[in-house]
């Protein structure tokens, strides 16, 4: 027959299929790319101390050891993400010796899942000092937070096998039709190496430097109520490959993230036997501002963050809770950013508890955070312990 297929025009015809896939494989990308994580903690920053009812000007550290299970990545619609059906028109064109064109025939992939699941151990050093000298009637504080992780990442990813569509007619010549079903198999074996080349750049157990957090702000007490107005700068100096799904950096840009704190204690008295004796509530609004990531020039949309919180203090301990909200405002942009937006979306609630050292201008926190209502984002549960000090 004339137009019988060659081993050669095969080989040419595959060629022409890795661009067929490359929508495939920038989608498994986007599911779980820079969209799905912002630099804001997943975990409140309220504990006990915020019962406190003084700063002391000097210097002061913290120390804090965190363990996080990643249990999920969500879609905006809050389910999991998961690999789209895809309809991959076939080079049938060189196979077939120009018989059947190309795009006649298409190969119509169902979606797959996706199974992941991250642990994170992660020790905080903090340092800072708090000035002599006021401002305003209020103190500066110059704080800077250097974090060290552990990233241990299970990814699997499954793609079904796809079809050839529409069934090619039994009229169709015997070696037309098996061009076209070994195009279709050569597809298929495509669409299954894409799939495992890129849940292999996940499937990691990393460790380092996490990106630095630089703090400015200015403290005023006030009768029962603490005012705390500042800015983070976050540095990245931790450390990031593009090419791997785990990372103990962001990535190359930085987040500005200016806020302000309350806290009011309800009633000082903490021997009081009324329900309010020892009580303090407390807020926090901020605003994260990411620059354009150079190494991959994505840039994460901007996000608020709101957190409250409320607590007990009863002799040396003290238990109380918080509740927090992430929001993206702004859409992510740049190479890769979904059409869509992907902006992130989290709630996180949990308790703590904590007991300051007798004589000691020290204490410990232990919390305990999970997250809910989670849209393009991850979803942690989280457990961290603070020691914090003051000289």
């Amino acid at each position: 027959m004339k137009n019988t297929p060659t081993r050669q025009q095969a080989g040419n015809g595959l060629t022409q299929i890795a661009t067929c896939l490359a929508l495939l494989i920038t989608a498994l990308n986007a599911s779980a790319g820079e969209g799905s994580k912002l630099r804001q903690s997943p975990v409140g920053a309220f504990g006990g101390e915020i019962a406190a009812p003084a700063d002391n000007p000097g210097l002061f550290g913290t120390a804090i050891l965190s363990y996080a299970n990643i249990y999920r990545v969500t879609d905006a619609n809050g389910d999991d993400i998961s690999l789209a059906a895809k309809t991959v028109p076939l080079p049938t064109g060189t196979p077939t010796g120009g018989a059947v064109a190309n795009g006649t025939f298409s190969l119509s992939v169902p979606a797959g899942t996706i199974d992941f699941s991250q642990t994170q151990n992660q020790v905080n050093l903090v340092g800072g000092y708090l000035t002599e000298t006021m401002y305003g009637d209020g103190r500066l504080a110059f704080a800077i937070n250097v974090p060290l992780i552990h990233q241990s990442r299970t990814f699997v990813a499954v793609q079904p096998a796809g079809t050839v569509t529409p069934t090619p007619p039994a009229a169709l010549p015997a070696a037309l039709r098996g061009a076209i079903a070994a195009v279709g198999a050569a597809v298929n074996a495509q669409v299954q190496a894409g799939v495992a080349a890129v849940a292999a750049t996940h499937n990691a157990d990393v460790s380092g430097f996490g990106d630095t957090e630089l703090s400015m702000v200015w403290v005023k007490h006030q009768d029962r109520l603490k005012i705390a107005v500042g800015a983070s700068l976050f540095v990245p100096t931790g450390v990031y490959d593009k090419t791997r799904g785990p990372n103990p950096g962001f990535g190359s840009f930085y987040t500005l993230r200016p806020g302000v704190a309350l806290t009011y204690s309800l009633n000082p008295n903490h021997a009081a036997s009324t329900w309010d004796a020892g009580v303090t509530v407390a807020g926090r609004l901020s605003y994260g501002i990411n620059s354009t990531n150079t190494e991959t020039d994505y840039r994460s949309g901007n996000f608020l963050y709101g957190e409250v919180a409320a607590v007990k203090v009863t002799g040396n301990w003290a238990f109380g809770t918080n509740l927090l909200v992430t929001q993206q405002v702004t859409d992510d942009s740049g190479t890769g950013a979904p059409a869509d937006g992907n902006r992130y979306h989290t709630y996180g609630i949990g308790p703590f508890l904590s007991y300051k050292i007798p004589g000691k201008d020290a204490g410990f926190n232990l919390q305990y955070s999970d997250n809910f209502g989670a849209r393009n984002a991850l979803v942690v549960k989280s457990l961290q312990l603070r020691f914090v000090k003051a000289w």
